[in-house]
């Protein structure tokens, strides 16, 4: 059997434009501010952690394995090769049209397999190795498409990408719950008063609120400089990551409206709010 028929066998061998299209992702929206060569790249890089992401949360750990295996093998054919799967062959475009390097995207996978080997963290230094896999490196690989570098861009990348995931841990602790996922440092809980399994049990406690509240000051603070490091840039290259940020800040501020009960129902925004936050942002 060759590489490319075994690949495609267990890859569905969805088009990069496929997989944004039946995604539901508020990074979509802002994709619409950026010129049409960067918003084929970074459809293309959305798509590509999208796969890979659900090859995790929607298989089983031996297959969700074998399946990164095969990601792992595609990012090499990236740089070295001719990938199999549409997706990655997009990738392989985009990676030589920005300069992508290869170990961001192995990084990623990386991030991204943790979630089959951990489910609890001691700490926020272990969280913050996990959350640079999966949201750091995303951000410093959006600045690469959006065509822009240096220390104000790369501080700024990562600290965007940590806020936005501290912000998806605060939303989704009932979501993690259900597979038995805490990300919440378990120094924290402790400090707070609370044991992993009470937030397992997926019922919302008064004792969950002050933890609640320091983790979403923790992400504050990752918004505030992360927009500090950004406004030193040119702002229309930067349009998308405006929006994303300003999107996932009223999202936590959401959170804090509802007195952070994550439990009743998801914390979303509607369609048109994160249009007028779009618009707001381009034409501030």
């Amino acid at each position: 059997m060759s590489a490319s028929t075994y690949s495609n066998e267990i890859l569905p061998p969805l088009a990069a434009e496929e997989v944004v299209k039946q995604s539901r992702s508020n990074f979509v929206l802002s994709f619409l501010s950026l010129p049409p060569e960067r918003r084929r790249g970074i459809s293309h890089f959305y798509a590509f952690s999208r796969v890979v992401d659900d090859a995790v949360d929607e298989h089983g750990p031996e297959e969700a394995e074998r399946l990164l295996a095969l990601w792992r093998k595609e990012v090499q054919l990236c740089y070295h090769g001719e990938p199999t799967h549409p997706v990655s062959q997009a990738m392989r475009e985009t990676v030589r049209i920005f300069d992508i390097p290869q170990h961001y995207l192995e990084l990623l996978i990386e991030g991204c397999e943790m979630d089959l080997h951990k489910s609890r963290y001691a700490n926020f230094e272990e969280l913050h190795h996990y959350c640079y896999r999966v949201a750091g490196v995303i951000g410093l690989v959006c600045m690469k498409i959006f065509g822009l570098g240096g220390p104000a861009a790369e501080a700024g990348a990562v600290d965007l990408g940590m806020a936005l995931q501290l912000t998806n841990i605060l939303r989704d602790v009932a979501v993690d719950a259900e597979k038995q996922r805490v990300y919440l440092p378990e120094d924290e809980l402790r400090r707070y008063g609370v044991a992993p399994e009470d937030l397992l049990a997926g019922k919302m406690r008064a004792e969950f609120i002050p933890l609640f509240r320091f983790q979403a000051e923790r992400a504050d603070e990752y918004y505030r400089k992360a927009f500090h490091e950004m406004e030193k840039l040119p702002r229309k290259p930067l349009l998308a990551a405006w929006i994303m940020g300003k999107t996932y800040h009223r999202i936590l501020k959401k959170i804090r409206a509802r007195d952070f009960d994550v439990f009743y129902q998801p914390v979303k925004l509607s369609k048109p709010l994160k249009l007028w936050i779009a618009l707001r942002e381009r034409f501030r």
